[in-house]
């Protein structure tokens, strides 16, 4: 590298280090005995995050856009979390990958769930479907932004959201990509008893728990399969919450009961058939709540039968659900917890923005 007459090779460094938003590295460039220059600018963050709102189904969702740095328009992933009452963070794991996207070009949407946060509505009383229109609306929210790319807009999918991702994606092609991660790919009814007994079996559980515990999964998922009385859902809970096991089937109230069953009667391997961009499906060899195998079994044969060849996939070895790997050993998931930074799997995050810049970083708007 050619130096400018007037500066030192270390300067350099620093400056270099510092627009990759790697200060602390900056220092130890240093020479012995040196110091920044007391005045010196303080450098600029690799990203910047914008408060926004975007309507779908008549509820007002409230998120935040993370931005690169570098002047746009840039290309941009839409983050779809998975079930319950996630806010625009799922737990903690979406910030760190939206300032990982925005270093390697990305910006990022995320947002409150309806009934989360500063968000409006009920997502208790949301279908797939719905789901999937709210993906196409953050979609349509982003590319009308004169700082994104409206040719490279895609979705991300974590849980739930790798189930809706694909259902969104089958509905538009204003879908530029899809990054599927741990998204349970047969009937969702199954996810359930597959999550009951692998959580058990990774513990250690006795197989006489582990066989009532299925039991009682199956149980529940035929009562909402055929949006059967809750009182006899009640009754059965009622009989085991003393069980060990209990606290891995979890209670089902009546308002989540009701979620279920508007939930439960999805298969979405058919919608594959019809995922016509780029998909990358990343799963955790030690998931215990969606069947890897089965899964991306799935995958493959939907888009085979679409005629789609454009497929990567990997499986993250020691890697749970999503896809970070215990801190401690053993074979119980390392779960993302609220003020702690994600161990994510060793590759997990070059992984995918490398896949995504291969495909859209040095491609023009519109080219």
């Amino acid at each position: 590298m050619r130096i400018p007459r007037g500066l030192t090779r270390a300067a350099v460094a620093v400056a270099a280090v510092a627009s990759a938003g790697l200060v602390a590295l900056a220092y130890l460039l240093l020479r012995p005995g040196e110091q920044p220059p007391a005045d010196a600018p303080a450098p600029a963050a690799p990203f910047r995050r914008e408060q926004v709102r975007f309507a779908s189904a008549g509820n007002q969702l409230a998120g935040v856009l993370t931005l690169p740095a570098t002047p746009g328009p840039h290309p941009a992933v839409v983050f779809l979390n998975g079930s319950g009452p996630a806010d625009r963070t799922a737990s903690g794991l979406l910030p760190p990958l939206g300032r990982h996207f925005a270093r390697h070009g990305f910006a990022s949407l995320s947002w409150d769930r309806p009934g989360v946060g500063r968000s409006t509505g009920d997502f208790e009383r949301q279908t797939f479907p719905d789901r999937a229109e709210e993906a196409l609306a953050a979609v349509r929210f982003l590319r009308e932004r004169g700082d994104i790319r409206p040719d490279a807009v895609g979705l991300w999918g974590f849980s739930q959201g790798g189930i809706v991702a694909p259902l969104a994606a089958a509905r538009s092609g204003a879908v530029a990509f899809l990054i599927e991660v741990s998204g349970c790919q047969t009937p969702a009814w199954q996810q359930d008893l597959y999550r009951v007994e692998a959580e058990l079996r990774a513990g250690g559980s006795p197989e006489a728990d582990v066989a009532e515990a299925v039991a009682f999964a199956r149980l529940r998922m035929e009562l909402m399969r055929r949006d059967g009385p809750f009182e006899e859902l009640e009754r059965a809970q009622q009989a085991v919450r003393g069980r060990p096991w209990f606290g891995h089937v979890h209670y089902c109230d009546r308002e989540r009961f009701r979620s279920g069953v508007l939930t439960v009667g999805l298969d979405p391997g058919p919608c594959w058939e019809r995922v016509r961009c780029p998909v990358l499906a990343v799963y955790g060899e030690e998931d215990t709540s969606s069947p890897v195998a089965r899964s991306v079994a799935v995958v493959r044969q939907g888009l085979e039968k679409g005629g789609n060849r454009d497929l990567t996939v990997r499986v993250f070895p020691r890697a749970g659900h999503a896809i970070t790997v215990p801190r401690t050993g053993g074979r119980k998931q390392a779960r993302a917890q609220s003020g702690a930074a994600p161990a994510f799997a060793p590759g997990y995050l070059d992984l995918m923005s490398g896949w995504l810049v291969e495909r859209f970083a040095s491609r023009r708007a519109g080219g």
